[in-house]
Order: structure tokens, then C-alpha cells, then sequence
């Protein structure tokens, strides 16, 4: 579309002012408000609106005057849900009538406030396409502008897109200059903290070895260094000996660990001197110290500065820095680690004083911590009746304040048995293990001789010679050495004049060796020990007892749980022998297999195996049915056969006869190891029925007395329950027999009773017609009625016998219910007749649907017999009709009526009313007809009281109209 030259200059000029205040303004808000005004000239809109989403996630809105805030940033926000294309292909949004425009479903509020205006919209983009913000144009009345207008349109866009792009790379600008500014700062800061860290963990120091570890930990990343040493001088003067380092390789920290004061070392020259060495380069160090520098590892240092710690005019030490590169080291440098090692050598210097402080005061305190140690021991020993925790808590009591190892070694039927070697450094833990694992020697070794001696035994001084002869093993001499044995003493632990072990006390290193009076504490700690070893012993024996109990109990538990399960099995004879496997599995042991008796009592038959691993199981299973085992072979037919338990210790694959009645248990022996097994007979009224096999791994407790005993009681209870359950069984297959003779009986008698009816209607109409006799009529017609009451009772058999061997069939087809009522009646007027009792018929319309007819007539013609038999010479009312998704027939009769204890016992089988015992009948056609309502998925039912008649309905789904019925 072409536009006005005055309009193209005004488009430009606008532009102009757009980019000059994207290029000079001091925020994005101005930019954008100009952005905005030139637009809505550009497009002679109404009002216009930028919106956008800043970095923090909150929508900006900026419109132009008389335009609400809130409803341009609302409209936005749905704006930008829409699809508005990319940056490399926008789409404009356009929409009018915005009372009506489906842009502002769900928010009525806002369709009035906007309701007879139109707007434009253009999606905004940053530089690298993420799409932040639209721009919109508002209009009072379409239409709106056209394709050269929308394009100048989608320019102001980018023209808002690019002022918000500048205005975020501002802002990420100024962050980073920030961040730069604090990052130098911070490290300003860091350099002086960590000064002031190592100053304050001087503070905290209380030993020289840890102002020594303090003052490299902290103070190299101070000064920049990558190595350090401190070196202590000796108490004497006379040499120099490491304290702490960092970042010295193994072999020269050992070359560096003690020297001689007096040497061609920077340390030596400083600590006589006085004075700082600074080594600034590789150069100078070869050139005035060339010993340091053939030392091996030198080279990976060159420049060092070693420095005097000095404290009132004595060099306490020198501490050494290694550089990884060379360096000048500045004024502000040198000062600031001298300045370090001032306050090094003077909290050298306090630590020295607390270290004799604390020297003196252990002294001091020896004698209290003795009576200390005693005073837990007896308050460990008095709360606790284990007596191997016990000793190894008195133990570990010890370990630390009294000795550096302790060995406890406890006397049980004349054999040591060493119970725990305890030891005060973790880092030898794995010599102390391996110490524990070697017994005394019976003939040699010291702790034997003290326990047969019955008093303490004192070691002062232990030599390797001494420690060989002592111990009578090379093997622990050995390792009494590596753990650097100096002294000991052993204690026997004797109680109620019984030697019940001994606890050996242990100093290793540059502890103080034991002396005389150092035994008393040792024996008085031997000999509490023992006391509560002695009363543990005997709380043991109580014990025991009480668990036998208890175990009892369990037992009894069991059986009664078993008997409980079994009794819940009922008499089903599988779900009795699932329930014994799976109860006996998980109780005696990790396997079962139950085998029975065959009927001809030569084999046993697997009946039931459980083990709780799907792969073992199927082992199990696989072993029972490779082989047929007769009686009184293989462990299983064994037990069957003499009726006794069997037990074995271990049963192992590679004793087993490659054919004999056990290998097919070798897969799963050589799976899960050699098993202990046990075999108890399944004995029921003085006859084995059957054997049950239970195993369980042979490492773990083996069969005992108490594992028969209670197993042989579950197998007593079980062999009742199989033979009840196997009886239970036959009762049914004879049920089934009975039932099976019935249908064939029926079928049998229908054919001859057939024949005898038919002649019997010939016979009565052939009297009728010739005259004969009225009497003769008569009885005529009653045997005929008398063959055909007998051809329903058949069929009524034949009916209880299809029901029972769920044989009912049904022919499912469309059928009328209102014609089955009246057909029925038809068929049943002569018999209602002659009861006196006149039929009516309510069926005003059809009720059709899919059943069986046969069946449906079967039904009511029962219901009309009943209601000629029951219903005393009453009329009898019959009923069809519909109901959503339901038709329903009522047969209603006004005679004896029922009792509604009795409106649920007449539809079962055999079972009359009280009142109607006089009347003859089998009493199944109620029960009969009330299965086939059901196998129709229907009911069955009566409304009855004494003397008011009875009302029997029959109800039947029925599909509702206009559904499809489902398949017959």
C-alpha cells in the first residue's frame, strides 16, 4: 500500500528520535517510551504498550498517557502465551472486538475495561532470539493498518529489543566491574585474614609440636610458599630436630629429621646467627649452600627463606619456606615473615612454659587417675552381666590411662582362648588382629605361667631376646617387637578360688616402663574383673534355663500356629499340604519335601515341596520326581516304612551313590553345600501315611533333640489333617459318583416313562370317547397326571445334577416375557382348575430380551404349580413389567403364606415352609429356579407373611433401550 510522503518523513524523524534516545538515554524506561510514542504515530493507533519480562522474572509494562498499566500488562501476559513465531520469522497478533475475542476467555473484568477497542501486536527479540517482550498497539475501531505500516511496526520492536538488550549488557557490565572490584578486595582481605588466623591459632596452641604444624598449615598459603619446615632445638642445645613439615617428599623429611646444630646448613647458619637467610633463586642456593642443594628433591624448590624463632634473645627454632619459583622478596615481604616468626617463637616459647606446666601437673594427677580407672571399672563391671563385654571394657578402660595395649585371655576346660587384643593407636589395629589370632603357648608363654601361679607377673624391661623366650612363639615375638614392647605386666583374673584367665598390660614406644607399684593397680583390676566374670558365668546358667523356656514355648507357639493354619486349610487336601511345607520350611529349616503313601502302599508320591528360593525349590522339585521311590527306600521311604525319625549331621554331594535313591539331590547339594537333614514319618491312626524330609545348611546349628521332638509333633497333627482331607476327598468323588448315576438314571428312565405317558393318553381319551365309565375316566386321567408328575420330578434330578457339574446351559435368544407369562398360564389352566384357582394376567406391553425361553418357562410353570399346590382354591395374580434396565414377573397367590425366618430356606435344596409339610414335594423346583434367575444374572426372591399369601419375583437384566444386547 503506498504512503504519503509527509507520512514517511514523519516515520523517519520518528525513528531518529527512537535511536537517538537509544543511544544517549539514561534508562531503559525512556528509550522505550519514545519507542512506544513513535509507534502509535506510526500506526495512528489509539495508545500504545511495551512490555517485557526483566532478569528477575517480573513483567515491565510501559504505556502511553491515558492508557491503564494494568490492563496493557495483563493483556500482555496473555499476549506472550500466544504463538508469535522467532526472531528470524514474527508473527503479528491482530484481534478485534476484544470484548468478544477468545484472547481474553476467563478474565471478564478485562474484556469490559477493553471491550469496543482493537489492537496490534508485535512479538520483542534480543540479539540472540529470546523472545522477551511484546509490543502492542491499541486501537478504537478496526481497521487496522496495512503491510508497509506493520512493517515500520516490527522495526520499532527491534528498535525495543535492541535498547533492552543494551540495557542488560550495562547492567552485566557494572556487575562485573563490581565483581572485579570485590575480588580484589577479597584477596586483600584473605592475605591479611590468614595472618590473622595463624595468629589466633596460635593462641589455641598448646604444645610446641602443634604452634609447629599451626604456623605451616596456615601460615604458607600466608606468604605464597609450596614447603615448609620447623625445626626445634633440643633440650641440651646441641642438635636440631624436625617438628613439623609440609610438602617434603618421604625420604628427605627422614634425611631432615635430626642434625647437628653446628653445620653448612641456612638452618644451622640461622640458629647461630641469629639472622634471616633469603635465597632468591636456584643460583644462590648452589652457590652458598651446595650441600642443601645435592640433597635429593632440592631442585623443585628454588628460592627459600629460613627464618630464627626467637623468644627473649634464645632461638627456640628455625622455620624454612620453599618457594616453587624464584622471587625478589620485597620489603613489605620480608617483613610480614619475620613478623610471623616473632609470633612463632614467642607461642614457642608459651607452649614450652605449658608443657612443664603439664608435666607437672600429670604427675599430680597419676595417683588420682589410678583411683579413677579402678572406680569405672567398678561401675562397668557392676552394670553389665556379659562378662566378655565386661573384661574387654575394663580393657579398653585401661588402654590409654594405664597401658598402651591390653590383652585379654580367658581359661575355659583347661584351654586359653584370647578374646581381644586391644591397642591405643588406630593405626595399628591390623598387628593387633593379627596378634589375637595367636593363642598362648601352653609351656612357654608368660600369661600361662602366671595363670598357673595365681600372681601378677612384672616385665620392666623387654629385650628382643627377653621377648622371644617370653612368649615362646617366633611368630609373636616377631610382632611384639614391631609393635615396640618395652614393658608389662600380667594379672591372672581369679575368682571364688577358680582361674578364670588373665589381662596383660602392655607399654610400648617411650611410655614409662612399668613398676612394683604399678602391679597392685594391675591386680586389683584383674581381680574385679574376675568377680564379674564369675557372676556373669553363673547369671549364664540361670539364663540358659530361662531361654529353654522360652524355646519351649516357641515350640508350643509353632505347633499351635501349624494347627491353627491347617485348620483354616478346611479339608482341602493341597492347601493342607501347602500350609505344612511352607510352615515347617520356615521354622526347622530352609527346605521341604512332604511325599504320601500311594493307594497301593508299595511307593511314595510327591505331594508338596517349599524352599523360600524359587531357584533351590525347583532343585527340590526336580529331585522328588526324577525317581519313584517304593517304601523302605532311600532316607524318606525309610522313615515311612519303620515309622522312626531319621537324622543325619551332613549330608555332602561327593558321599552320595551316583545311583542310589538320594543322588538326585546332588544338584542341589553341590549348589547350596552339604545339608543336615532329618526325616520323620507322617503316622495316622497307627498307619504311615507318608514321610516329611526337612533340610537346612550343615554350618549351621545341626539337628538336635528339640528339632525332632517338635517337628515329630507337627508331623503327628499333620497326618491327621492329610487323612482327614484325603477322606474329605473321596467323600466328594463319591458325591460326584451319586450325581453322575442320577444324570445317567434320569436319562435312562425319561425314555420308558415317555412311552408309559403317551399310552396313558391314549388310553384315558380312548375311554372318554368310547364312554366306558366315568369312573374308569377318571382314574385314568389321575395316572396320567401321575406319569407326568413323575416325568417333572426326573427332570428335576436331571436339573440338580447339570447344576452341580455346572452343566446348565443356556440358549440365549430374544424373548417376550409377557408371552412366556401367558403361555405358561395356558399350559397350567387345567391344574389350576382343578385347584380352584382363577388366573389373572397384567402384561400390558411387551417386555422383551436375550434369555433362555425353555428355561423362563421352566421358571414360572414352577411358580403356577406352587401357587395351585399352596395357594388354597385363592385366585393368583401374574405380572409382567419393565423397569430401567430390569424386567420383572410376579406370580401372587393368597394361601398359607410363608414366615420370613423361612423366605431364605425354601430356595435351598430339599428344604420346604413349615406350613406346606403336608403337601408333597422334593422341595428343589424353588432352588432349581432360583439358579437359573442367576445364571441369567437375575434374582430370585419372596414377600410372604403367615396367612397372606406369597409373592415370588423373578427379575432379569435387561439392556436398556436403544443399547445393543450383548452375545448369546
Amino acid at each position: 500500500m503506498a504512503v504519503p510522503e509527509s507520512n514517511l518523513v514523519a516515520a523517519v524523524e520518528r525513528m531518529s528520535r527512537a535511536l537517538e534516545q537509544l543511544a544517549a538515554a539514561p534508562s531503559v524506561r525512556a528509550v522505550l517510551d519514545e519507542v512506544v510514542r513513535s509507534a502509535v504515530g506510526t500506526l495512528r493507533a489509539w495508545h500504545g504498550s511495551v512490555s517485557w519480562w526483566d532478569e528477575e522474572g517480573t513483567l515491565r509494562t510501559v504505556v502511553t498517557p491515558g492508557l491503564p498499566e494494568d490492563v496493557a500488562a495483563a493483556t500482555a501476559a496473555l499476549l506472550m502465551r500466544q504463538p508469535l513465531g522467532t526472531a528470524e520469522a514474527p508473527r503479528v497478533y491482530s484481534a478485534t472486538g476484544l470484548g468478544l475475542h477468545t484472547l481474553l476467555e476467563g478474565e471478564p473484568s478485562l474484556r469490559e475495561r477493553v471491550a469496543p477497542s482493537a489492537l496490534m501486536a508485535y512479538p520483542v527479540f534480543l540479539a540472540e532470539g529470546a523472545r522477551v517482550g511484546v509490543l502492542v498497539g491499541w486501537f478504537r475501531e478496526p481497521p487496522l493498518p496495512g503491510e508497509e505500516v506493520v512493517r515500520r511496526f516490527g522495526l520499532y520492536a527491534q528498535l525495543a529489543g535492541i535498547a533492552l538488550a543494551k540495557d542488560r549488557m550495562v547492567e552485566d557490565f557494572r556487575r562485573m566491574a563490581a565483581r572485579a572490584r570485590a575480588e580484589a578486595e577479597h584477596a586483600e582481605v584473605l592475605r591479611l585474614s590468614r595472618f590473622q588466623e595463624v595468629t589466633e591459632a596460635f593462641s589455641r596452641a598448646l604444645t610446641r609440636t602443634e604452634v609447629a604444624r599451626a604456623v605451616l598449615a596456615l601460615g604458607l598459603p600466608a606468604v605464597g610458599a609450596q614447603a615448609g619446615t620447623v625445626h626445634l632445638v633440643v633440650p641440651e642445645g646441641q642438635h636440631v630436630e624436625l617438628t613439623a613439615s609440609v610438602g617434603l617428599a618421604p625420604e628427605v623429611e627422614a634425611e631432615l629429621r635430626r642434625m647437628p646444630r653446628e653445620g653448612a646448613m641456612p638452618g644451622h647458619e640461622v640458629a647461630r646467627t641469629r639472622e634471616p637467610v633469603w635465597l632468591e633463586s636456584s643460583e644462590e642456593l648452589h652457590a652458598r649452600y651446595p650441600e642443601l642443594a645435592a640433597r635429593p628433591g632440592m631442585g623443585a624448590w628454588p628460592a627459600f627463606a629460613f627464618l630464627p624463632l626467637l623468644a627473649e634473645g634464645r632461638v627456640m627454632g628455625v622455620i624454612g619456606f620453599g618457594f616453587g619459583e624464584p622471587r625478589r622478596f620485597s620489603g613489605p615481604e620480608r617483613s610480614s615473615m619475620l613478623g610471623l616468626a616473632r609470633q612463632c617463637g614467642l607461642a614457642m616459647e608459651r607452649a614450652l612454659l605449658y608443657e612443664r606446666e603439664h608435666a607437672a601437673r600429670l604427675q599430680a594427677e597419676a595417683a588420682g587417675q589410678r583411683l579413677r580407672l579402678l572406680a569405672d571399672a567398678s561401675a562397668l563391671l557392676a552394670h553389665s552381666l556379659e562378662w566378655e563385654e565386661t573384661v574387654e571394657g575394663v580393657a579398653r578402660l585401661a588402654v590409654g590411662a594405664f597401658a598402651d595395649l591390653c590383652i585379654v585371655d580367658a581359661l575355659e576346660e583347661r584351654q586359653v582362648r584370647r578374646l581381644a587384643v586391644l591397642h591405643v593407636d588406630p593405626g595399628c589395629e591390623e598387628v593387633a588382629r593379627r596378634l589375637k589370632a595367636f593363642a598362648p603357648d601352653p609351656e612357654r608363654s608368660s600369661i600361662v605361667a602366671a595363670m598357673r601361679q595365681g600372681r601378677p607377673l612384672l616385665e620392666p624391661r623387654m629385650t628382643p631376646e627377653r621377648a622371644a623366650e617370653r612368649m615362646g612363639n617366633p611368630d609373636v615375638a616377631r610382632l611384639v617387637q614391631e609393635l615396640g614392647v618395652h614393658s608389662f605386666i600380667t594379672a591372672p583374673l581369679i575368682a571364688r578360688q577358680r582361674t578364670l584367665g588373665a589381662l596383660s598390660f602392655v607399654r610400648v614406644g617411650e611410655a614409662r616402663p612399668y613398676m612394683e607399684e604399678d602391679v597392685a593397680l594391675a591386680e586389683e583390676l584383674a581381680r574385679r574383673a574376675a568377680l564379674a566374670m564369675d557372676n556373669a558365668r553363673l547369671f549364664r546358667a540361670t539364663r540358659a534355663a530361662e531361654e529353654e523356656s522360652r524355646r519351649s514355648a516357641a515350640r508350643l507357639h509353632l505347633l499351635v500356629r501349624v494347627s491353627q493354619l491347617v485348620a483354616e486349610a478346611g479339608l482341602n487336601l493341597g492347601q493342607v499340604l501347602e500350609v505344612l511345607v511352607h510352615e515347617v520350611a520356615e521354622a526347622i529349616g530352609d527346605g521341604c519335601i512332604l511325599q504320601l503313601v500311594s493307594e497301593d502302599g508299595q511307593f511314595l508320591e510327591p505331594a508338596a515341596v517349599h524352599h523360600p528360593e524359587p531357584a533351590a525349590r525347583r532343585l527340590l522339585e526336580q529331585a522328588v520326581i526324577v525317581r519313584r521311590l517304593r517304601v523302605g527306600e532311600g532316607l524318606q521311604g525309610a522313615a515311612t516304612s519303620m515309622g522312626q525319625t531319621i537324622l543325619l549331621g551332613a549330608l555332602e554331594p561327593q558321599t552320595l551313590d551316583g545311583t542310589g535313591p538320594e543322588a538326585a539331590l546332588r544338584p542341589y547339594l553341590e549348589r547350596h553345600g552339604p545339608q543336615s537333614a532329618m526325616v520323620v514319618p507322617l503316622v495316622a491312626h497307627g498307619r504311615a501315611r507318608g514321610s516329611l524330609l526337612v533340610l537346612r545348611e550343615a554350618r549351621g546349628r545341626p539337628y538336635g533333640k528339640d528339632d525332632q521332638l517338635l517337628l515329630e509333633s507337627i508331623a503327628s497333627r499333620a497326618a491327621l489333617a492329610i487323612e482327614d482331607a484325603r477322606l474329605y476327598a473321596a467323600a466328594l468323588q463319591a458325591l460326584r459318583q451319586r450325581d453322575d448315576f442320577l444324570s445317567v438314571a434320569g436319562h435312562e428312565l425319561k425314555n420308558p416313562l415317555n412311552a408309559l405317558q403317551l399310552q396313558l393318553r391314549v388310553l384315558a381319551r380312548k375311554v372318554r370317547e368310547d364312554n366306558l365309565s366315568d369312573s374308569l375316566a377318571e382314574r385314568a386321567d389321575r395316572v396320567a397326571r401321575t406319569g407326568e408328575r413323575l416325568g417333572l420330578l426326573i427332570e428335576d434330578l436331571l436339573d440338580v445334577s447339570r447344576i452341580n457339574a455346572g452343566q446348565l446351559r443356556l440358549q440365549l435368544g430374544e424373548v417376550d416375557l409377557c408371552s412366556v407369562a401367558r403361555d405358561a398360564v395356558s399350559r397350567m389352566a387345567e391344574e389350576l382348575s382343578r385347584a380352584g384357582c382363577e388366573v389373572r394376567v397384567e402384561a400390558p406391553a411387551p417386555v422383551v430380551g436375550l434369555w433362555d425361553r425353555l428355561r423362563l418357562e421352566q421358571v414360572v410353570l414352577n411358580l403356577l404349580s406352587n401357587a395351585a399346590k399352596y395357594g388354597q382354591g385363592r385366585p393368583v395374580l401374574v405380572r409382567v413389567e419393565a423397569a430401567p434396565g430390569q424386567a420383572r414377573l410376579s406370580v401372587r397367590d393368597e394361601g398359607y403364606g410363608i414366615a420370613p425366618e423361612e423366605h431364605e430356606r425354601i430356595f435351598q435344596r430339599f428344604q420346604r415352609a413349615e406350613a406346606t409339610r403336608h403337601i408333597q414335594g422334593l422341595g428343589l423346583g424353588l432352588w432349581i429356579c432360583r439358579q437359573i434367575a442367576e445364571s441369567h444374572g437375575g434374582s430370585l426372591r419372596v414377600k410372604s407373611q403367615p396367612g397372606q399369601g406369597s409373592t415370588f419375583m423373578l427379575e432379569l437384566p435387561r439392556p436398556e433401550s436403544g443399547t445393543k444386547p450383548p452375545p448369546a
